[in-house]
């Protein structure tokens, strides 16, 4: 994967954490969105798409935040791993997981983001060895 495509995922995600702001001039018009954590989500498309899977993600929470994200080059796609600690809408649960993305990027846009829930299905799903313990 090139510096540009890693890049990109980079400053995608660096805005939506740090600004909660959606980079669009990094995501594809025609952008595919596949998330593995909302049950029966299926997939999302175009920019229109991608805020609405926002939208249908942030519904069960109160409020969400995301730590920074480490980026490993896989070749063909840029895996973005991450800090998610939200509070539930309604129970108040709060949750800190670490997710993970698998990003394709066509043209130095964002074209696919695959949503997994952990950093494992992520890595599996890009064709990498699992993460070693240190």
């Amino acid at each position: 994967m090139s510096e540009e495509a890693i890049a990109a995922v980079e400053q995608f995600n660096t805005s939506l954490a740090e600004q909660g702001e959606i980079r669009w001039d990094l995501i594809d018009p025609d952008v595919d969105v596949v998330d593995y954590d909302i049950p029966d989500a299926g997939s999302y498309h175009g920019h229109a798409g991608v805020g609405k899977w926002l939208e249908d993600w942030g519904a069960a929470w109160e409020s969400w935040e995301v730590g920074p994200a480490e980026l490993i080059d896989a070749g063909d796609v840029v895996v973005a791993i991450f800090t998610m600690i939200a509070q539930g809408k309604g129970s108040g649960a709060s949750a800190t997981r670490r997710n993970a993305t698998v990003n394709t990027v066509r043209n130095g846009m964002i074209s696919r983001i695959d949503y997994y829930t952990t950093e494992e299905e992520a890595r599996a799903a890009a064709g990498l060895a699992a993460a070693t313990e240190s």
